[in-house]
Formats: structure tokens, C-alpha cells, sequence
């Protein structure tokens, strides 16, 4: 059934991609497109873990994760003329929770923070290149990683003092490979000769390998304070909704 899936949404993105193509040389027959050199964007996001990812990220928020998208793409023909497509990098940050630990008479109090990070190179192809309404596809693929920090959770009187515990005591990392496949749009405006911006909504589902993960509450203190932990493998798909500000030029 993976492989089915897997091949479908293959062919469905083909398939897209064949659309965009026609659509984008149609539509320049009728209008001049706008050069567009470069594309920055900034949003809030939120993830919807799928499948097994469920049972890894548990919280009172619905099992939800919230974080940061940011991405630069660029025009590979710079601002000689326009293009659907632009490639360049894309980067995520979500965090799903954070477990606590008091203090005890081997260890100060500490807290754990569970994150996921995303980074790889990211390809984008604009539906239409008039100005206003223009959806996009977008595609990445790269690295998936679950990280773990737990340090000192220190109070005011903590900062005011100065005290010299070590912040950060135990991280944890691990990598997996991902892909992903979305779409979203902005609004394109005419083109100034300086940076413009534009509201933007992106849905992206991505798609990720095994990983191993630190399991929520299992995180401990042994009587010489080092830090103990249960793990868990799990696959890492998730639907991810991004709105922000797009940054074009």
C-alpha cells in the first residue's frame, strides 16, 4: 500500500508540474510577466503529526507542534526574465512540548524541550505570473531532525545571581531523510524596483524516513545527575500549515 501511495503521489505531482507548464506558457502569450529575482519568506507554522507521529508528540495542544518557516529562492536566470520555477533553500522549526523535572538533592530543576527541525534545498513554481492572485507549488527534500534539550530551568534569581550551573546538560539529535509536497500563494503586486511584500498561506505535507525519539515524560535524574531516557522509533509524516510574509524582488 506504501508503494501504491508512494507512486501516486508521484504521478500527481508530474502531473502538476505538466499543468503548470501549459498554464504558465498560455497565460505569457497574453500578458508580460514580471521578473521576479528573488523570493524571501517568514512564517508562523503549525504540525499536524500523521500515522505513528502521533503517539511520539502528545500534548495539551492536540498533538499539535507550532514553530517557524523560513525559505530564499531565487530566479536561476536572475532578473534577465521570468520563470515559474526558483530554487533555493528552505528551513522549519517546530517545538512540541517541554517536560519538567524538580529539583532534587543531586540535580537543579530542569526542563526538556522536544523540537523537529527541517532543512534542505526547496524548488517553487509559480501558477501564474500576472499580477494579483498567484498560486505555487512548492518542494523540498533534506534533513528531518528530532532534537531533545534539557538544561538548568532557571528563575529570575538564577539570572540575577549569575550562577555558574551549566545552562545546557543533555542534548539529543537524530536524522532522518524527508520530502515534502505543497501549495500556497500570495498576492503579486507590480513590480517597484525595491523589495515587495505580500501576505502568504502554504500547506505542505511532508513525508520523512524512520527516526528515533526521546519519549515524552520518560527523562530522568540518576543519583550522580546524569541524565537517563526511554526512546522510540517512529515514522515522521506531518501536514504542516505556514502563514506569513513573502519578500519578492
Amino acid at each position: 500500500m506504501n508503494l501504491i501511495f508512494g507512486r501516486l503521489n508521484y504521478l500527481c505531482v508530474v502531473g502538476l508540474i505538466i499543468i503548470t507548464s501549459s498554464a504558465y506558457a498560455q497565460d505569457a502569450e497574453t500578458a508580460s510577466p514580471p521578473v521576479d529575482a528573488v523570493f524571501f519568506y517568514a512564517a508562523g507554522q503549525a504540525g499536524v503529526p500523521m500515522g505513528d507521529l502521533k503517539k511520539a508528540i502528545y500534548n495539551d495542544l492536540g498533538n499539535m507542534g507550532g514553530g517557524l518557516s523560513l525559505g530564499l529562492l531565487f530566479n536561476p536566470y536572475g532578473n534577465k526574465r521570468s520563470t515559474p520555477v526558483h530554487v533555493g533553500l528552505d528551513f522549519g522549526y517546530l517545538t512540541y512540548g517541554v517536560d519538567k523535572i524538580p529539583a532534587s538533592g543531586t540535580n537543579p530543576p530542569l526542563k526538556t524541550s522536544f523540537n523537529v527541525y527541517t532543512i534542505g534545498p526547496a524548488a517553487r513554481i509559480l501558477l501564474s505570473h500576472r499580477n494579483g492572485f498567484t498560486p505555487f507549488i512548492d518542494g523540498s527534500i533534506g534533513a528531518k531532525i528530532f532534537n531533545t534539550r534539557t538544561k538548568v530551568d532557571k528563575d529570575i534569581t538564577h539570572i540575577i545571581l549569575n550562577t555558574n550551573q551549566p545552562e545546557v546538560i543533555n542534548t539529543t539529535n537524530d536524522t532522518s531523510l524527508g520530502y515534502s509536497v505543497g501549495i500556497g500563494f500570495f498576492n503579486h503586486k507590480e513590480a517597484t524596483g525595491s523589495m515587495t511584500g505580500s501576505f502568504t498561506l502554504r500547506v505542505m505535507y511532508l513525508w520523512g524516513n524512520e527516526a528515533r525519539y526521546v519519549l515524552r515524560d520518560s527523562i530522568t535524574v540518576d543519583a550522580n545527575a546524569n541524565v537517563q531516557f526511554k526512546t522510540g522509533y517512529t515514522r515522521t509524516d506531518m501536514i504542516l500549515v505556514q502563514r506569513g510574509l513573502v519578500l519578492f524582488q
